[in-house]
């Protein structure tokens, strides 16, 4: 009945009305129309809590928003491998934004960890499409079960900050499917979300709000996505190829400043009527679901929420090193806590997912509620002052203690939405903090704090090693209850720790010409390059310890044959070896020959988190789908069943997979005929950008600055004043509006305005503003920069 009526109200719309719904009313919420029936409806951020803002919105957490719930960020609450978990996740934040009257949360972030630079890897879950897929579907389903419409994004390869508003990702076609794509179509087919959220950067050459072939052919066609397309805020690149290509809704409002040009071209026909028919009736159909209304206490909501927030939060945490078992505690321990971050502990990251809690316990806070006896001692500053004297306070203070509980971690200024890392090291003033203490404690434990992997150079001088990663409101208590055992650890990485940044397969180019960005390695990404080329890691994929042990046994599988259609069911047993109750991740991987080509060693294709008291044996089974062995064909641009045979690795992390089978499948004599450079074979070392091209047929463009009166809407405000000193000029003071409230003048969130102010391209920042800075304001401001000043002085 619902699709019948918004068939009528469409036959009902004018053309103009049409074209309104696509675009947004104003920061927030979609255009109403209320002679026809239709409502708008509201959108706030939130993957890992709601960020809603009752008045003046924005886009970059600088703006007030309403008190609400800051979960687990998706690197951490990743490492719970627990589908259950997330689901609850989806709930509690569904429920929040019922409570604020929001329809739609924009949510979650499934992004692959490309490079562990990427400023915003924080945000998103894995290096494993697989894992991500699953989780990401999770979260939706919770969220959309309580009747929450999700926004999954960023579609698609949306895998740096530096200049994501202009870069362009070239990846090949088995990458793209394989790796980049894989997560998004898994969470689509598994939760159907209401809609999804197409990225800033191009894909190959065409914007992703422009992308016919992702957002059609792939998203609607192959995967059977029924909901709409957003654009990320200020992503939209042309309005014409936008709607013809799939994408229905631009946000933010733009004040409709591109609908006539658009209007004028549905009248030639260079604007489909049947694609902007069906962008309407995205919008229609979004802005007329009902959604359930709140009933109940909203503080009684955020303390209820803040209990589940805590309990991913202890799911979450991942012991990496326990030496003679140094943790859990022991009541007789004299202890030192070191570290600001101690003290001012982090628990989510900057930008658009900034949260704002009614409350945050800090480590230091948590060893408190726990009746933890300790010492403190600062160590070292964010801010690098008094190193030397923190330091030999600390020093001397370990000299009397038991042992030493440091924490160490990223400042905020370090990682955030909108710039990439610089480095994959901790503060200096961190590091060195270590080796002084190492030399007059053994006893050394240490917690580390950040959205990403570090390089840890200390590892050898601590026996105990816990990763919190940024793990929202409660991350203090969450922690002490780990410390003190009476939560048994079962995080597991959900991406590799590396060495050194030299050992990561993009480490030649990421970063190095930001426009143009050949993914050179294409699937070789995370563990899919570090096991096949036999790198040395700190700590592999699916990684984590336990206050107990486990051990796997008895694989079996239902069939030693798989046919396109069919599966197989896989079963082992677990058995919970240790003293005290605890859950393992049992992980399934597919494997292949080390030398098939374009190939990862092996992929993750099932896990199950499963607890177990002392002593106990559980049977875990598994169901794995033809598709669990399927490849992407480049040449039909489908997914097939190659012919052969493959082994079933079963374990606890993509280096320790004790059990395997083999299966048959019965598929395509051949996948893959391309003859192949050696590198995409046997990846040693870097990839190249000569066999990269004859991989893909792609080659990144040199980054070239743009002459004087050459300048377009295009370019950004950066480009223009450096050869204009009145543009110069015009965009500090707009620099200095925009962050002179701030309370840190060289914070990540100054960072970060800084960054949206002088790289966006102009005609975005247009958009952004919702008519503030307009189109006849902009032509004026590119010829200033151009030197011609009569057209700036009449604006044409």
């Amino acid at each position: 009945m619902m699709m019948n009526d918004i068939k009528t109200t469409l036959r009902n719309l004018s053309p103009q009305e049409k074209m309104t719904l696509t675009s947004g009313h104003d920061f927030w919420s979609s255009e109403p129309l209320y002679p026809h029936n239709i409502p708008s409806f509201r959108m706030s951020d939130g993957p890992h809590g709601l960020r809603y803002q009752a008045q003046a919105g924005d886009h970059l957490g600088l703006n007030k928003s309403v008190p609400s719930t800051s979960f687990p960020t998706a690197s951490a609450s990743a490492c719970t491998w627990d589908l259950d978990l997330l689901y609850q996740m989806g709930q509690g934040i569904a429920k929040e934004a019922q409570s604020c009257q929001v329809d739609m949360v924009l949510g979650p972030g499934v992004n692959i960890k490309r490079n562990p630079l990427c400023g915003r890897n924080f945000e998103y879950f894995s290096e494993d499409p697989y894992l991500a897929g699953q989780l990401g579907a999770s979260w939706i389903n919770g969220l959309q079960d309580q009747g929450i419409a999700a926004c999954l994004k960023h579609f698609a390869c949306n895998n740096q900050e530096n200049d994501r508003l202009l870069s362009d990702s070239l990846v090949d076609p088995v990458a793209l499917h394989e790796l980049y794509l894989e997560a998004f179509r898994i969470a689509v087919e598994q939760s159907q979300p209401e809609s999804i959220m197409c990225a800033y950067n191009k894909i190959n050459g065409t914007y992703a709000s422009d992308n016919y072939y992702l957002l059609t052919e792939v998203l609607r066609r192959q995967w059977g996505f029924k909901g709409a397309v957003i654009t990320d805020w200020g992503a939209l690149n042309n309005k014409v190829k936008a709607i013809n290509a799939g994408t229905d809704l631009e946000m933010p409002s733009s004040q409709h400043m591109f609908d006539q040009a658009a209007l004028a071209d549905l009248k030639t026909g260079e604007l489909s009527a049947q694609a902007l028919d069906r962008a309407a009736r995205h919008v229609i159909t979004l802005a007329r679901q009902p959604r359930p209304k709140f009933e109940g206490d909203r503080s009684v909501l955020l303390t209820q929420n803040a209990t589940l927030a805590q309990k991913i939060a202890e799911n979450s945490i991942v012991l990496l090193k326990n030496t003679a078992h140094i943790l859990p505690l022991q009541p007789t321990d004299k202890l030192l806590v070191v570290g600001e971050m101690a003290q001012h502990t982090r628990y989510q990251g900057a930008g658009s997912s900034h949260i704002n809690p009614p409350a945050a316990i800090s480590i230091i806070a948590g060893l408190k509620s726990e009746n933890i006896q300790f010492n403190y001692q600062v160590g070292y500053r964010f801010d690098n002052q008094q190193t030397t004297a923190l330091a030999a306070a600390a020093r001397q203070s370990a000299q009397e203690a038991d042992k030493v509980i440091l924490v160490l971690g990223l400042p905020e200024v370090a990682e955030s939405e909108g710039f990439d890392r610089t480095s994959l090291d901790l503060p200096a003033n961190q590091n060195d903090l270590v080796d002084q203490l190492a030399q007059v404690n053994p006893n050394l434990i240490i917690l580390l704090v950040a959205g990403a992997p570090v390089t840890l150079p200390w590892l050898d001088q601590t026996k105990g090693l816990l990763n919190l990663y940024l793990n929202g409101e409660n991350v203090g208590k969450a922690c002490a209850r780990i410390l003190n055992g009476q939560v048994n650890p079962s995080g597991k990485l959900a991406e590799t720790y590396p060495i050194a940044y030299k050992d990561v397969p993009s480490a030649q180019t990421y970063d190095h010409n930001t426009r143009s960005v050949a993914y050179e390695e294409s699937l070789y990404v995370g563990y899919r390059y570090y096991d096949k080329a036999n790198v040395a890691v700190n700590f592999p994929f699916g990684f984590g310890l336990s206050y107990t042990t486990f051990k796997l046994a008895q694989l079996q599988r239902d069939t030693t044959h798989i046919a396109p259609g069919q599966q197989l069911t896989l079963s082992v047993a677990l058995t919970n070896t240790g003293p005290i109750a605890g859950q393992e991740v049992v992980q399934v991987y597919v494997g292949a020959d080390p030398k098939a080509p374009l190939t990862p060693l092996t992929a993750l294709k099932a896990f199950q988190k499963v607890p177990l008291a002392p002593g106990e044996t559980k049977t875990v089974t598994f169901t794995l789908p033809a598709q669990a062995f399927m490849q992407w064909d480049p040449d039909l641009e489908q997914w097939r069943l190659p012919k052969g045979s493959r082994r079933l690795y079963v374990g606890t992390s993509s280096r320790n997979l004790p059990l395997e089978t083999v299966v048959t499948l019965d598929g395509a004599t051949s996948v893959r005929t391309q003859a192949l450079p050696q590198w995409y074979i046997t990846p040693v070392g870097y990839p190249n950008a000569t066999d990269f091209e004859l991989l893909s047929g792609l080659r990144a463009k040199p980054m070239l600055a743009t002459p004087v009166g050459a300048f377009t809407a295009m370019n950004t405000p950066r480009e223009l004043s450096k050869g204009s000193l009145p543009v110069r000029q015009i965009t500090n003071l707009i620099r200095h509006y925009q962050t002179k409230d701030l309370a840190d003048p060289k914070g990540s969130e100054a960072q970060f305005m800084d960054k949206i102010i002088l790289d966006t391209p102009l005609i975005r920042l247009s958009q952004q503003t919702q008519g503030q800075f307009s189109l006849p304001m902009l032509k004026r401001l590119v010829a200033l920069a151009n030197h011609n000043y009569w057209r700036a002085l009449v604006g044409k």
